[in-house]
This record gives C-alpha cells, sequence and structure tokens, in this order.
C-alpha cells in the first residue's frame, strides 16, 4: 500500500467513525490533520491530503476558535464526512467535493492562479 492509499483508508476510517458515533465528531476530525503530518505523510500527487487537511482544519478551528458555534461546525463535520465517503475515488466528484467545501462552504479564499506583473 503506498502513502495515497494508506492516508486515504486512514481518512475513510475516520469518516466512518464520525458517522457511527453519538459522540462528537471533533476527534476523529483532528486525527484526519494528524495523519497529514505525521503518520502519513502523502507526496504522490494526490489531491486528497491537502484537501481534506484544509476542510477539517477549518471545521476542528472552527470549533476551537468559536466554542459557541461549536454545534455547527460538528454538524458540519458529520456532513463533511458523508460526502467524503460518497465521492471518494471519483477524481472529478473528489475535486467538486474540494472546491464546494474549500470556498462555498468554509469561504477560504481563492488563490490567484496568473500573476499580476503588468
Amino acid at each position: 500500500m503506498n502513502n495515497s492509499e494508506a492516508f486515504r483508508a486512514a481518512v475513510r476510517a475516520c469518516a466512518k467513525v464520525i458517522l457511527g458515533n453519538d459522540t462528537s465528531p471533533y476527534e476523529p476530525a483532528l486525527e484526519i490533520l494528524g495523519f497529514a503530518s505525521g503518520g502519513h505523510p502523502v507526496d504522490d500527487g494526490d489531491e486528497a491530503d491537502t484537501g481534506l487537511v484544509s476542510v477539517f482544519g477549518e471545521l476542528t478551528d472552527w470549533a476551537e476558535l468559536r466554542p459557541e458555534e461549536a454545534d455547527q461546525a460538528e454538524a458540519l463535520m458529520v456532513t463533511a464526512a458523508r460526502e467524503w465517503l460518497a465521492v471518494e475515488s471519483d477524481q472529478g466528484a473528489e475535486a467538486r467535493y474540494f472546491n464546494r467545501w474549500q470556498y462555498d462552504i468554509l469561504g477560504c479564499e481563492r488563490r490567484s492562479t496568473h500573476s499580476d506583473r503588468s
């Protein structure tokens, strides 16, 4: 199993825990962040590592930094996990998932793809 496959398997397991528990999804969402920085570094061109870390990182930060909104952030963690399991392994669907979650739902700033040189 290569790094990308191991990372995806670990994320899949966390997503299933998020969906299968009546407890907070915060800890398994936080584990996803740990995979990228610890046990499952991915640098083989798979966009899932940076995309999933971005999505779940924003959601866990939201819960931490605005505790009064933690319930809302956690509800979105469950939705993000459910949607990831539905699109995983379809490259086009994954790209749409990351785009929607990062920019439309979480409001991350889009990076410019061209230089502003005159």
